[in-house]
Formats: structure tokens, sequence, C-alpha cells
């Protein structure tokens, strides 16, 4: 099946800055990365805005989303819901930045757990009888897996960035959480796929989910924590492996679309 790219965008730059939220709202309480939740939450509200824009095209006429947000069963009107929420509670962060410690941080856990459960039902939106490759829980879990990757490896770049060349410790809780991302995006990368292998050619994009996705960020996490000097450059490397890495595994669903009707012989 051709590859939707509006949809692959949509749920790889939400799911990212979903994530992105989560680091925010960690260092909230543990105060260790702090110089960066600021930016942090200005990018994480830009892949919001961002990704619901591609998701728009996907549609190709603004009356056409408007009436797919009239029915409030469909998996776009949860995602645009949950976008939208996500986005209102990052302002709301922002706003009181500076000033309600104990605002701020309501926003941030509240913003952060929206984060999170957008980028599961970005999956699990395409969980249908109707294509037996799509019709698993390791297809959202899968999402999630890949967005976490992606957003601790943009936080991890801008706290090195904000706090430079150092080797200040509190930079580690920044790697500590990429390396989980890392992990979370390899193994659940590799669940999914080991599925759906069968169906289509998917080599390429499946090393560039596992390898690419997961293994490049744990690979930077783990040595983010032992060099902390070079913290951005391997955020950095992190991030792109990452982000490759939530494309490839989108790609790869697309491309093992098997309508049901394929099992059966029957011609549509």
């Amino acid at each position: 099946m051709e590859i939707a790219w509006s949809l692959v965008l949509f749920t790889a730059l939400t799911g990212c800055g979903g994530w992105l939220f989560v680091g925010v709202a960690i260092d909230e309480f543990t105060q260790k990365t702090s110089k960066a939740n600021f930016i942090s939450a200005i990018v994480a509200l830009v892949l919001m805005i961002v990704g619901g824009l591609c998701s728009v095209t996907h549609l190709a006429h603004p009356e056409n989303m408007l009436a797919a947000l009239n029915h409030p069963t469909s998996g776009i009107f949860v995602e645009a819901v949950l976008v939208g929420i996500a986005s209102a509670f990052i302002i709301v962060y922002l706003i009181a930045y500076g000033r309600s410690a104990t605002l701020r941080r309501i926003c941030a856990v509240a913003g952060a757990v929206v984060g999170v459960a957008l980028s599961f039902m970005a999956g699990h939106s395409y969980l249908m009888d109707a294509v037996s490759n799509w019709n698993t829980m390791l297809l959202p879990l899968a999402y999630l897996g890949t967005a976490a990757a992606s957003g601790f490896g943009v936080y991890a770049l801008i706290a090195g960035i904000r706090h430079g060349q150092t080797t200040e410790a509190d930079l580690k809780i920044a790697f500590i959480l990429l390396t989980v991302g890392g992990i979370a995006a390899a193994l659940t990368s590799l669940l999914y796929l080991m599925g759906v292998m069968d169906a289509a050619d998917l080599m390429l994009v499946a090393v560039g989910a596992v390898a690419v996705g997961g293994v490049v960020p744990l690979a930077c996490g783990v040595a983010g924590l032992k060099a902390t000097n070079s913290a951005t450059l391997l955020a950095a490397i992190a991030t792109v492996g990452a982000l490759v890495g939530a494309v490839c595994l989108r790609c790869a669903m697309w491309m093992a679309y098997v309508p049901l009707e394929n099992f059966f012989g029957i011609v549509m």
C-alpha cells in the first residue's frame, strides 16, 4: 500500500513532542536539567502544531477535517483532541514558568500524560480486523516506543546545548532517559516487525527502525553517561537516529498492509 506520508509525519512529530515534554515533567521534580525546560516546552509545542498540520494535509481539504471531527468515536477525533489538550497544557506551563511552581508542575505532569497517550493512540487508531498486520497491540506499543526514543533524544540534545561542553553530573538524567527510550524503541519495533516481516520486503525499514531508531539512541545514551563532555554530539546523533527509526517503523506499517480478503482470494 502507498505510504501516507502526512500520517507518518503526524504521528512521528506529535509523538516526539509528547515524549519531549515527558522529559520536562520529570525534571520538574528532579531539577537536574532545568535550564533546558523552557526551550524544550517551546519545541514540544512546535512539534505538536506542525504534526497536527501534517494530519490536516492527509484529508486534502479543511472541510474534510471538520467532517471527521464530527465523529467522536473516530481515531482522527481522538488524536485531534489529545493534540489540543497536550498543546493547551504546554502553553499554560510556559505562561506559569518562573511564576507558580505548583501550577507549572501540574501542567507538566498532565501534559506529559496526554502526550504519552497520544503517541499510543496514534498507533491504536490503525487496529482493525480487516488488516491482519495492523490488528495487534504491538503496533501502538511500537509507536509509543519510537516516540519515546525521539522525544528523549531531543530533550538530551537541548539539555546538552544549554549546559555546554561540561562534565556536570546533572546532565546524566537526560541520558538515562535517552537510554530507556532507545531500549523501548528497539524492543517494541522488533516485536512488531517480527510478526509482519513475511508480508513484504521490509528488511531495509526494519533495520532502520530497530538498529538506527533503537540501538543508536541506546548506544548514545550509554556513552553519554560516561562522556558528558560529548553530550551535545551524542544527543544529536541519537535524535537523528531516533527520528529516522520512527519514520521507518511507520513506513513499515504501511508497507505491510495486507487486507484480510487477500487471504481468501476475494477480488475487490
